[in-house]
């Protein structure tokens, strides 16, 4: 049998389609570690951030299956054909051996309060008349750290004791990843609880990011599916359903 040859302009081109049409007949791997409530191995589903991920691809029909291993595992993991991961951090050493998606959501602890109260500060110096809920070896940046000591604190051994009292008047306002408190208030005894969630003061805010490796030559592709289908979900109002009103979405 005479073997087909391939012009050399073409090789790359063929190696390209091969891999598409592999990679379309399995379901895309989404290696991850546990980082709750974001990403949740014991939960069902595994993370309001992995529902959202999955969503976004089916919607561009790409059919995903969720992998969970040690952090120091998951950029090895990563690398591999059909693979792609999330919830990492953007840095231009990181750029030059992975493709990034549009931004997810921003990783931050928010300062909130609850809807009756009228007075919402601009600064951390205005916060020295009240009483701030924080919780126990939690680190808040260094520009919070060095104004702690002149604010009166209330230390929680959770978030969810801290958001309690939060909602009983037992502080005026506590720091908190907005997505836990979102998750969090829906275990309470009373989940009509309302809490404000103010911008401001601003703390350390990371943007976390879905990544395909650049030596898969799909990947590209991956990404655009990926993108696309997000901004459907987001168009749809699906991230505010999952995350909560009062999270800071990346456009």
């Amino acid at each position: 049998m005479k073997l087909l040859s391939l012009p050399f302009w073409l090789i790359p081109l063929a190696v390209l389609w091969l891999q598409s049409a592999a990679a379309s007949e399995q379901p895309l791997t989404l290696v991850v570690d546990s980082y709750p409530p974001y990403i949740d191995e014991l939960a069902e589903p595994q993370g309001v951030l992995t529902h959202l991920v999955q969503q976004a691809f089916q919607s561009s029909g790409v059919a995903t299956k969720v992998q969970f291993m040690p952090w120091q595992n998951v950029p090895i993991a990563a690398q591999q054909p059909n693979t792609a991961s999330f919830l990492w951090f953007k840095t231009n050493q990181l750029e030059q051996d992975w493709l990034f998606s549009d931004a997810l959501v921003d990783i931050k602890q928010q300062l909130i309060g609850r809807v009756e109260q009228d007075f919402s500060p601009e600064r951390w110096d205005e916060l020295r008349p009240y009483r701030l809920g924080v919780t126990a070896n939690y680190f808040y940046g260094a520009e919070f750290d060095a104004i702690r000591g002149e604010i009166t604190l209330e230390t929680a051994v959770s978030d969810y004791i801290s958001l309690q009292n939060l909602l009983s008047g037992k502080v005026d306002f506590v720091l908190m990843d907005p997505v836990v408190a979102h998750q969090l208030l829906q275990q309470m005894p009373t989940p009509t609880a309302k809490v404000r969630y103010l911008s401001k003061p601003a703390l350390t805010v990371q943007r976390a990011y879905l990544v395909c490796s650049r030596n898969y030559l799909p990947c590209s592709d991956i990404i655009r599916k990926f993108n696309q289908g997000l901004a459907r979900q987001r168009k749809a109002g699906l991230d505010q359903k999952l995350l909560g009103a009062g999270v800071t979405f990346s456009r």
